[in-house]
């Protein structure tokens, strides 16, 4: 990746998921733990792909910019709250440039698992979103790696189209 603080960023929520099913084999699925840890894998999973997705935008803008260029990108992008959904990332991407945004279209309807990038994307965003505003989801921590695995060639992609 071009972007060597979110690949460590993405690297490091790997390590945690991985961690987590640790401790749920451990303890097996039936217990009554189980559940937050997954909730807390999805939070954990959604919210490095949200900080992921913004650090690459905002990254690749910001070098050599002027300090007001940098503050706009911060407060209107880096710390703004945006779910990194694909239509979000594309209407991103189209803000700053439609080329960017063709391109990363095109790499994804072009990528030999587009429909599993497409939909762990909105998996991991629809679990979050309905986990933050008092409902549940029903993900396993195998679904939770599996979906953020997804997500991540998805980011990676990402990080080509905005060099």
């Amino acid at each position: 990746m071009n972007n060597a603080d979110v690949e460590t960023a993405l690297n490091d929520c790997q390590q945690d998921l991985l961690r987590v099913k640790a401790i749920i084999d451990s303890l097996g699925i039936g217990s009554n733990i189980v559940p937050y840890l997954n909730s807390y894998a999805v939070i954990k999973a959604c919210g490095t792909m949200e900080v992921a997705f913004k650090a690459i935008v905002t990254d690749y803008c910001s070098h050599r910019s002027k300090k007001q260029v940098k503050k706009f990108l911060t407060n209107k992008i880096r710390d703004s709250s945006i779910n990194p959904s694909y239509s979000n990332i594309i209407r991103t991407l189209s803000d700053f440039d439609d080329n960017w945004k063709e391109r990363f279209k095109n790499d994804v309807n072009a990528h030999v698992q587009k429909n599993a990038l497409l939909t762990s994307m909105q998996s991991l965003v629809d679990a979050r979103n309905s986990f933050a505003h008092g409902g549940n989801h029903n993900l396993s921590i195998n679904d939770i790696i599996s979906y953020y695995s997804n997500f991540r060639t998805a980011i990676e992609l990402l990080d080509a189209t905005v060099s």
